[in-house]
């Protein structure tokens, strides 16, 4: 068996930094480097007495239950060729004369396809033998957005999105609405209230309906190109959490300051637009006024506890060893068919009675239940102080 590649990255994540480095202009560099904090498994999981459950985990049912403090430390794998999903093994594609790079490798549903552009060959490389792979896949327009800009490319294994990585900017919010399909495939539902980089809440909106028909009123609004980035440190605004599987986002933000500017990480640069401080001062005060305090969204859901048993394509988790009382322990079924999975099962020697974290994306079912799993990782737990693993 191949053991993957394995470099550390860094420890417990601000999600804020995650969710918000609108600042952060994207720099040409590998693919698989680029996606690869956010697709690798986190290996190791850090245990310690504490009395207060960080972000780290995101399910409501195992917040003021826990008596340890979860962390980890994040590790880059760069997996070997069979344990690779298709966006992994090719991330970049040729397709009518242009280059595409993958946005993001989760994969996209089929109801977000348009019509069929046709086929392309796709050539990956694995790093370990150095050996060379094609294969022919099937190319699709996402719904209501430019197949110049972005395409959708798999087959019945999954689809996954892919951009063109391009410098120039839209000159105008309107010519970003219509290549890009925003009003149709990006809603707002989550939100933060901050002064500065200091948050001041967070909500749910109950609609986004409003805020779209203030935007589409700002088709005219002008490219701000004084710089990359959006300086937050002396100013109000709203951040939404900005997820949208055909734009293949996940959890990135779009800003919207009471001095007039809408600013999104969504795309490959930081894009800003002045729609001016009538209309953004609007769309704040309408958030503002219909929605309901909520609790922080973490970037990732996730459980852990003790694996006491691997079935045939699940595994069973028991966080009773975690919890203030014994009584509130819960057993978690985790489906373990995806190839993500299956590696990090396999790659860490992951077995019956270890202590482990789980990272999926949908929510836990009511008999907990989890079907969207993509990451198990091993951890040791501890009564006290910190303490890294061997």
């Amino acid at each position: 068996m191949k053991i993957p590649r394995i470099v550390n990255a860094m420890g417990h994540i601000d999600d804020d930094l995650i969710s918000g480095a609108v600042e952060s202009k994207k720099k040409k560099k590998n693919p698989w480097i680029k996606w690869g904090s956010f697709a690798a498994c986190f290996a190791v999981l850090l245990i310690t007495g504490a009395a207060v459950l960080p972000s780290l985990l995101g399910d409501k049912i195992s917040q003021g239950r826990y008596k340890y403090q979860l962390s980890s430390m994040e590790m880059d794998v760069e997996w070997p060729w069979e344990y690779k999903t298709n966006g992994e093994k090719f991330p970049v594609i040729e397709f009518g004369g242009k280059e595409f790079h993958i946005k993001s490798l989760r994969t996209v549903d089929r109801s977000y396809l348009g019509d069929s552009l046709g086929a392309c060959q796709a050539e990956g490389v694995d790093s370990y033998t150095q050996k060379s792979y094609t294969e022919t896949f099937e190319v699709y327009r996402i719904s209501h957005v430019s197949e110049e800009k972005m395409i959708a490319v798999g087959n019945e294994q999954g689809y996954y999105v892919y951009d063109v990585d391009e410098k120039a900017k839209p000159e105008t919010f309107g010519q970003v609405l219509d290549l890009y399909g925003l009003s149709q495939n990006l809603r707002f539902s989550h939100f933060t209230k901050y002064e500065g980089y200091k948050s001041k809440g967070y909500f749910t909106l109950e609609d986004d309906a409003y805020i779209w028909q203030i935007l589409s009123g700002c088709r005219d609004a002008k490219l701000y190109s004084e710089t990359d980035s959006f300086d937050r440190r002396e100013r109000n605004y709203l951040s939404f959490t900005a997820t949208s599987d055909p734009l293949g986002v996940f959890k990135r933000v779009v800003y919207i300051s009471e001095d007039g500017y809408f600013a999104t990480n969504i795309f490959d640069y930081s894009y800003t637009y002045f729609i001016g401080r009538e209309k953004a001062e609007e769309i704040i005060d309408y958030a503002q006024s219909n929605c309901t305090e909520s609790e922080f969204v973490p970037y990732a859901l996730s459980i852990a506890g003790t694996l006491t048993e691997i079935g045939d394509g699940y595994v069973l988790i028991d966080d009773t060893p975690l919890c203030f009382d014994p009584k509130d322990g819960l057993v978690y079924k985790v489906f373990t068919d995806d190839i993500r999975m299956k590696r990090c099962m396999e790659c860490f020697d992951i077995r019956v009675g270890d202590t482990v974290g789980v990272r999926y994306e949908e929510p836990v079912s009511g008999n907990h239940e989890i079907h969207h799993a993509y990451s198990i990782y091993k951890g040791i737990l501890i009564d006290g102080d910190l303490a890294v693993p061997e």
